[in-house]
């Protein structure tokens, strides 16, 4: 059996389409096909049923599917294994990091690591969602969550909390804000939720409380709400990252932002920062070559 046929079948999974594999792997999709159709002559199996949409796997092409996700990785591990016997980890590694972190924090953090790691190549996602690993074709993910994928390997490396602020300007334009029912009405700046109410909760002690507000602006770019609020469009919905990098904290130092409802804890996007990789794949050099210099520099990000 040709391990480059088995690699193939994988990338057209992976994929989705002939067309798809085709451009990722610069050939023509006629190759494409092609080695689909040696590696079942080669089989003697049906591994795909194709239709006009999408292609299928068969029982067949599942079991040599997933052998073969597990002979790339062992294949991609012993070639990690022999560089590092070398003077330097060699390597490619596709990351997904979060919009706003990436941006304060993270992407200077990288850039530092291959100054360490020059042999080491990144391919890096800014993305706030948490996402199937493989179908993104990415090794290693940092996600805030409260509910890491159960099929993925997950690291927890520190609480993250979340706050309510707004701009002294927007604050004075309003009637005081007492409790939680004060914010009925008001122009909130919050992440993307998938219903037409923003499911905001709130926390004192044991008394929770749960509104569903109208959001006056929503996006995934952390950044973004941070500068609208500072604008004075209304009261954001942000991180509280215990980081000196961070402009937020800054933001309140100076004056230009205020804590709302201070006695309150907000939940956000997720109650805590996780390192998110692959299962049943053994990392190669350079992945946990990436992921421990990642849980080092994410230590500073809150606290455990």
């Amino acid at each position: 059996m040709d391990f480059n046929l088995v690699r193939a079948l994988v990338e057209i999974v992976d994929a989705g389409t002939l067309a798809e594999a085709a451009r990722r792997r610069n050939v023509t999709r006629s190759q494409v096909s092609k080695a689909l159709k040696t590696l079942e002559r080669q089989m003697d199996a049906t591994l795909m049923r194709r239709t006009t949409r999408r292609l299928e796997l068969t029982a067949s092409g599942q079991a040599l599917y997933e052998h073969g996700v597990r002979m790339i990785a062992e294949m991609d591990a012993a070639r990690s294994a022999i560089d590092s016997m070398g003077h330097s980890v060699r390597g490619h590694v596709r990351l997904s990091i979060p919009i706003g972190l990436g941006q304060i924090y993270l992407g200077d953090k990288l850039l530092a690591f291959q100054h360490l790691h020059p042999d080491i190549t990144l391919r890096v996602l800014f993305s706030n969602r948490v996402i199937d690993l493989i179908g993104a074709e990415v090794d290693v993910a940092v996600r805030i969550t409260s509910d890491p994928p159960p099929d993925q390997v997950a690291r927890q490396l520190c609480a993250i909390r979340w706050g309510l602020y707004a701009a002294p300007s927007y604050l004075a334009s309003l009637p005081p804000l007492v409790g939680p029912d004060d914010l009925a009405g008001r122009r909130i700046l919050c992440p993307p939720s998938p219903e037409p109410h923003f499911r905001l909760v709130l926390e004192q002690g044991s008394d929770k409380r749960e509104l569903r507000l109208r959001p006056y602006l929503q996006t995934e770019h952390l950044p973004f709400i941070r500068s609208a609020m500072l604008a004075g469009n209304g009261i954001a919905l942000l991180p509280e990252y215990a980081l000196p990098e961070y402009p937020l904290a800054e933001d309140v130092r100076a004056g230009n932002a205020v804590r709302v409802l201070p006695q309150w804890q907000a939940q956000g996007l997720g109650s805590a920062l996780y390192i998110l990789t692959m299962q049943d794949r053994r990392p190669s050099h350079a992945v946990s070559v990436l992921t421990d210099y990642l849980k080092e520099v994410l230590s500073a990000v809150g606290e455990t």
